[in-house]
């Protein structure tokens, strides 16, 4: 198995660290307390003690801040998100037939999905995150 390590103040979308660490499945994973040593168990009952790089161990200046604003940040892209059902849900009480069947308008949702990446500072126009199914109301 591999272990796959993420790192989300430099990569936010992908692995950092990728180790093979047995020809099994991986099952379980401990980490030391200080995160300078992992301990890997595979389904054969080996276990590997691995040593992380000072870059994953030790955090960058302001990184803490950082992320915790990159987490502040998702809990208001979640709650606008909980905001757009719960109108939509009072809408369709009132009748409202311009909403779509998930419950969210869909031109709403990709508004406010556009505005939290501008404030990531992505600018890429596909983000990996679309209405699966939900189609515009027209």
């Amino acid at each position: 198995g591999r272990m796959d390590v993420w790192d989300y103040f430099y990569r936010m979308n992908e692995v950092s660290l990728s180790q093979k660490v047995s020809d099994c499945a991986l099952t379980s994973l401990s980490v030391q307390a200080s995160g300078g040593l992992a301990a890997v168990g595979d389904t054969e009952g080996v276990i590997t003690l691995m040593q992380l790089c000072d870059g994953l161990v030790q955090p960058g200046s302001n990184e803490k801040n950082i992320i915790g604003q990159m987490f502040d940040r998702e809990t208001k892209r979640e709650k606008n998100l909980e905001a757009i059902k719960r109108q939509a849900g009072q809408n369709k009480d009132k009748g409202d037939k311009e909403r779509t069947a998930a419950g969210v308008d869909a031109a709403e949702y990709q508004a406010r999905e556009k505005k939290f990446f501008e404030d990531m500072g992505m600018t890429a126009d596909d983000h990996g995150t679309t209405l699966g199914g939900v189609r515009s109301a027209a």
